[in-house]
């Protein structure tokens, strides 16, 4: 990690552009529910969730219920029968968009690689992508 000051602010901006790439990139062709892309502490941050728990989110994946003329309760109602059965065909494909962001990302900053890499929200997804091993970042205790 890195503060201002102790690192170039060209990379910062860099990281910055790398968690935008990937946080419109998994939302775009992945319907991934993307919250929020920053930097911090010079380390991308992409915090988002998988699989759809309505229909606006399907159409809008970037958006919270914002739309006053959108049928809530009956988007929710119709949502209960039928997301579950779509998330089990959309999760795998969704892991995959996931993967590809982020190496998508590494490709097009390979100077970055630790800094993008490190604090992924799901990092035992991205098992074996770019060389990256979950267990070099983080160490798990039972």
């Amino acid at each position: 990690m890195h503060t201002y000051g102790n690192w170039p602010d060209k990379k910062f901006n860099q990281v910055e552009d790398a968690a935008s790439m990937i946080g419109e990139f998994v939302a775009r062709w992945g319907r991934i529910g993307v919250m929020q892309t920053k930097e911090k502490f010079g380390t991308v941050r992409v915090y988002c969730h998988f699989g759809i728990d309505c229909i606006h989110s399907v159409i809008w994946p970037r958006h919270c219920w914002i739309h006053k003329w959108w049928p809530y309760r009956l988007d929710l109602a119709i949502s209960k029968l039928i997301t579950p059965l779509i998330n089990r065909v959309l999760a795998p494909y969704q892991i995959w968009v996931y993967r590809k962001a982020y190496s998508q990302a590494v490709n097009k900053y390979p100077h970055l690689k630790n800094e993008i890499m490190c604090c992924a929200d799901y990092g035992e997804l991205l098992e074996g992508v770019a060389g990256y091993k979950h267990s070099d970042y983080w160490k798990e205790y039972k």
